[in-house]
């Protein structure tokens, strides 16, 4: 799988930065990435996560994605996400299969430099549509809505997964003053068996050469638990990023995680890092992508 895909990683980073706006109205960007996770899922993972909008300047719109993570023991998780977006006096309105608005709202990093161990790791961290969505065979339908006033953005969106009889709601507020963002979501699901539901408050500071983050989060699943996740990365030099990250966990196992990233001029990186779980072993990951 090496040959294959790391020629195709060096054949990405050749293409001009131009690329990403290929026409007026038309934006297009994300990564892909080749990891090795060692310890715990052990194995190759290939990650990408390609997203594409067109804005026509009135009122029609088209929002595209695509979020995948393929392991080589078969494991096949990918989401698709396609949705006509309307440009109204109340906001955007995406109906189809919308990506969830925890996700084109995201304000803090994903968890570690592994997107294996974040998916792990989602259910505390991600959207509970994108995680359930990797059961649901095709797209997800389901509809958002994205206002922004001033420094304030209000996002809200419900999708439904027949195969699984599941409804998801979410809804997020956003408010951003100078290089800190303030935020809170609530996710809320009906599924066969519990109904889960997690509210989150929380705050991002991107400095120059430093990102600090903190989030308080209320989980009801199978019981009610409070977490707390704390966040924060430092530039040794514009091209070398150290990170790490803890999610303090009521009555379950703590999760820390150190990494680095190296980012050269045409999109490519290599990053890798560990995680440890309390009570487990570690897991060591290492990686080479491409962003664009």
């Amino acid at each position: 799988m090496t040959r294959v895909l790391l020629p195709a990683l060096l054949a990405l980073a050749a293409l001009p930065a131009a690329a990403q706006e290929a026409a007026t109205g038309l934006t297009f960007g994300g990564e892909v990435k080749l990891e090795y996770v060692d310890g715990g899922p052990t194995g190759w993972a290939l990650d990408g996560d390609l997203g594409m909008t067109w804005r026509s300047g009135g009122m029609l719109g088209f929002d595209a994605a695509v979020d995948s993570t393929h392991l080589d023991d078969g494991q096949d998780l990918t989401n698709g996400w396609a949705a006509l977006v309307l440009s109204t006096g109340i906001g955007e309105i995406a109906v189809g299969a919308p990506r969830p608005v925890l996700e084109t709202m995201r304000v803090m990093p994903r968890f570690s430099s592994s997107r294996v161990v974040d998916l792990r790791a989602g259910t505390f961290t991600g959207s509970l549509a994108s995680l359930a969505s990797f059961e649901d065979n095709g797209m997800t339908p389901g509809v958002t809505w994205q206002q922004t006033t001033g420094n304030l953005t209000f996002g809200a969106g419900y999708h439904h997964l027949n195969d699984a009889n599941i409804d998801v709601g979410e809804g997020v507020m956003r408010f951003e003053r100078g290089a800190t963002t303030f935020f809170i979501t609530g996710q809320f699901a009906t599924t066969p068996g519990d109904d889960p539901s997690i509210m989150q408050i929380g705050a991002f500071h991107d400095a120059d050469r430093f990102d600090l983050g903190a989030a308080l989060s209320r989980y009801d699943m199978s019981g009610t638990h409070n977490g707390l996740r704390l966040y924060g990365s430092f530039d040794v030099m514009s091209a070398l990023t150290l990170r790490g990250d803890m999610l303090l966990l009521e009555d379950t196992s703590d999760l820390y995680s150190v990494s680095a990233t190296y980012s050269m001029d045409n999109g490519l990186f290599v990053e890798g890092g560990g995680t440890k779980l309390e009570g487990a072993d570690e897991i060591y990951d290492i990686g080479v992508g491409f962003k664009f």
